[in-house]
């Protein structure tokens, strides 16, 4: 895997960089093409076959969820090892509030882990100068 594999976001007004519950708590599973033995970019060594059609990432079936991908601790430092290289499901998740959209799930899994929601950003503005909160968040790992 290249050095370009695991570029992380920005950890400045993500929440995912000092989170990772998702990544430690639901099951991570996808179409099998998305893995670099079909046509996608996800490495197939760090996955096993859920079913005929799904493929699963390697850690992340219960009762204990940890992703193999996930770097660090959860809810203080986190990364994903293949962040460039993931799968729709994972680039799917949406952090809580992300474009002002609550994900409940986001929340659950936080909670999981003993980590408060995120709250729901106060974007106002009595200068009517836009916010740095405007901008939207990157997507979960």
């Amino acid at each position: 895997m290249d050095s370009t594999s695991n570029i992380q976001p920005d950890p400045v007004d993500n929440p995912c960089i000092t989170c990772g519950a998702c990544c430690a708590f639901y099951r991570a599973s996808f179409y099998w093409a998305e893995t670099d033995a079909g046509s996608g970019t996800v490495p197939a060594a760090l996955t096993e076959k859920l079913n005929d059609f799904r493929a699963v990432m390697l850690g992340s079936h219960p009762p204990k969820p940890r992703c193999i991908a996930l770097l660090g601790t959860v809810g203080q430092s986190v990364g994903c090892s293949i962040y460039e290289l993931r799968s729709s499901v994972c680039r799917e998740f949406a952090v809580s509030w992300e474009n002002g959209v609550h994900n409940p799930r986001c929340d659950a899994a936080r909670i999981a882990w003993g980590l408060v929601p995120l709250p729901k950003p106060d974007h106002s503005n009595p200068n009517g100068a836009p916010d740095k909160g405007d901008s939207p968040m990157p997507h979960a790992a």
